[in-house]
This record gives structure tokens, C-alpha cells and sequence, in this order.
């Protein structure tokens, strides 16, 4: 549900799906992100009335003794429960499709550098990608697998502390208390990263999926998932040039020799 329903700049009546006002063109997605955002921001200090009544949430109709803006707030705390609702869902389906993989990547990860030892581990360099060989090295294996699966697990951790975050937010607004602000959490954040470092391509697919959120944090977090995913792919491009280099010159003579005969 939008919460502007007229063009801020020219106070044209505009439809729930306009994405620009028709009469101006002004951007109407970000005059409804400043909107929620202010309200959300009022929320935190503009909550008199539902605090002295101790009352919850109603139906968007005024109490005695609210002002209107203190209805708009009311309101607004009520579609953002609606949304959280489906969020929390969203958090668990998601936490629970991670699981599996992360255990999986973690068991395998954990028993070759258990079985290799930490200081085999350590010999790793930027040299050893240069070679095609490097696809089947144990210790890249290893390594990539225990940093992807360490990713993983922070991510399920932060998807639990958000699903419950959305569930005191939601239990916030039946009370009608200032609700529990539900944002990007730090192991989320930390696990996105690590994912683009360790497994650039997949990163990269992340990064542009959750560019289309409705969430500040979770579109920024985003856009340095898509910078870091495409520095390393340059990266490890660069440093694969000379093995590149290096096949095309041995291939060359013996296309050579196969022309000649």
C-alpha cells in the first residue's frame, strides 16, 4: 500500500502503480522512500498518545486525545507489521535453503584442512592461481570452501536475528510501543562480503538480485557486493593472463606442425 497517494511536487492525483507522476514527472518511488522514511524516523519520537493509552494498534481511525500526525504514524506502524509478517517468512525459507549448503561446504572445507594441515594451508599465493591446475588445487579448494561456508553461517545467523527483530517489531505494534527498527545486521553484512571475496561469480548474482530491495541498507550492501565481486574477478583475470599467454604460445607450434602435414 502507498503511503502518498497525491504528487508532492505539483499535488497531481496519482495511481498505486505510478512509478512517475504523469502531469510532472517527478520520481514518485523515491518521494514514497523519503515519506516512509520520515515517518519512520517520527515514529521512533512521535508516539505520545499510543504510550499514554497503552492501547494497540487500531484500524487507522483516530483515538481521543491523538492528533493526526500521531494517526499517520499509528498507521503506518501497522503496514510495516503487515510487511514484516511476510518478511519473517521470507527469513526463514531463506535461512533454512542456506543451511544445507553452508554444512555442506563447512564438513568439507573443515576435513581438507584437517587433512592437508593449516601449514600446507599457509603456502598458498597469489602465484598458485596463475595455472589452469589451480581449479583442482586441494589447498584453494579447501581454503575457498571453509571461507564459503563460514560466509554462509553468518548469513543464517543474521537471517534468524532479523526474522526476530520482525517479530518484536510486530508484537511492538499490537502493544502499540515504539516497534523494534528490523535493519541489515552485521554478520549479514560481513557474510555478503566474504561471499563476494570467496565466490566472486555468486557473489556477483547477489549483489545484482538484491539491488531490487526496498531496503536502504540491504541495496547499498549490494552495490559493494557488486564492486568487490567484479575487483576480484579483474584480479584473478590479470593474474591468469600469463598462463593464457602461455598455452596460446605452446598451442601455436603444434598447429604449426598439424598445417605442414
Amino acid at each position: 500500500m502507498k503511503i502518498i497517494t497525491r504528487c508532492p511536487t505539483c499535488d497531481e492525483q496519482i495511481q498505486p502503480t505510478d512509478t512517475i507522476c504523469m502531469n510532472c514527472g517527478a520520481d514518485l518511488v523515491q518521494a514514497e522512500l523519503a515519506k516512509k522514511k520520515e515517518l519512520q524516523e517520527d515514529s521512533l519520537t512521535a508516539r505520545r498518545a499510543a504510550e499514554v493509552s497503552g492501547g494497540g494498534a487500531g484500524a487507522g481511525q483516530a483515538k481521543p486525545g491523538e492528533t493526526s500526525k500521531e494517526t499517520r504514524l499509528r498507521v503506518f506502524d501497522q503496514q510495516e507489521a503487515g510487511r514484516l509478517v511476510h518478511e519473517r517468512l521470507s527469513c526463514y525459507v531463506t535461512a533454512a535453503l542456506v543451511a544445507l549448503p553452508t554444512l555442506a561446504l563447512l564438513a568439507f572445507g573443515i576435513l581438507q584442512v584437517h587433512k592437508l594441515g593449516l601449514a600446507e594451508i599457509r603456502t598458498l599465493t597469489l602465484a598458485d592461481l596463475r595455472t589452469w591446475s589451480a581449479l583442482s588445487d586441494p589447498r584453494i579448494l579447501a581454503a575457498a570452501a571453509t571461507m564459503l561456508g563460514f560466509a554462509g553461517l553468518l548469513s543464517f545467523i543474521g537471517l534468524i536475528q532479523r526474522a526476530a527483530r520482525a517479530s518484536r517489531a510486530i508484537q511492538d505494534v499490537k502493544a502499540g510501543t515504539k516497534p523494534t527498527i528490523v535493519s541489515l545486521t552485521a554478520v549479514t553484512y560481513w557474510g555478503l562480503l566474504l561471499t563476494a571475496v570467496f565466490c566472486p561469480p555468486l557473489g556477483l548474482i547477489i549483489g545484482i538480485a538484491l539491488k531490487f530491495s526496498s531496503d536502504e541498507d540491504i541495496r547499498s550492501t549490494a552495490g559493494t557486493m557488486i564492486i568487490i565481486s567484479l575487483v576480484v574477478i579483474a584480479v584473478l583475470i590479470i593474474n591468469a593472463i600469463p598462463a593464457i599467454v602461455e598455452t596460446l604460445r605452446s598451442s601455436a607450434p603444434a598447429k604449426q606442425a598439424s598445417l605442414m602435414r
